[in-house]
């Protein structure tokens, strides 16, 4: 008998230190889904001032759950990058700055919204392809996460219609691409 209940002890030691481990000190990772929208547009308070808007789900691949103090996007185009670094998020009528946000394994679909700081130079969205990359500052870690980049195109039409402060969204086709329409605000 004690030769069995050796073994098993051992075997049930190894599954609750598992386990501890796997819900209790592992870190995982903070992740992103590929957004469904994606919007290239301005905010007009306090002037118009270039942005970036998407609809994605932030989650954490840990029991535990990530806390995300801010998030950011770069723009490339033809080798030149902008940073959007002011944040908010939430819902159209109830938009919050970001900071402090918690992520839990279960996750959080909200709108992203970056825009760029009122003390940068000027900008304007020129026709050609765009990679956005997306980053996250996460408590505990040195280095800002890269949670996604997306290639999106956008044509002379498109462009001519951001001049004249309008929008335009993005729809995310079922092959993948990026398909995008003027709007109104």
């Amino acid at each position: 008998m004690e030769m069995i209940s050796v073994p098993i002890s051992i075997a049930s030691l190894a599954v609750s230190v598992g386990t501890f481990w796997l819900v209790l000190l592992r870190r995982g990772r903070l992740a992103m889904t590929m957004p469904t929208i994606v919007f290239f547009g301005h905010d007009i308070v306090p002037k118009p001032t270039p942005k970036i808007f998407l609809r994605t789900l932030l989650y954490s691949t840990a029991a535990q759950g990530q806390v995300v103090e801010g998030m950011y996007v770069k723009a490339l185009r033809n080798g030149t990058e902008r940073t959007f670094s002011f944040w908010g998020y939430g819902e159209t009528e109830k938009l919050s700055a970001g900071s402090g946000l918690y992520i839990s394994r279960a996750g959080l679909a909200a709108n992203h919204h970056f825009v760029l700081s009122v003390h940068e130079d000027e900008y304007r969205f020129e026709p050609g392809d765009y990679a956005i990359t997306v980053y996250a500052r996460v408590v505990g870690r040195r280095k800002p996460l890269k949670l996604s980049s997306i290639s999106i195109t956008l044509n002379d039409e498109l462009a001519a219609e951001l001049r004249l402060q309008r929008g335009v969204l993005f729809e995310r086709n079922l092959d993948g691409r990026y398909e995008g329409h003027a709007r109104d605000r």
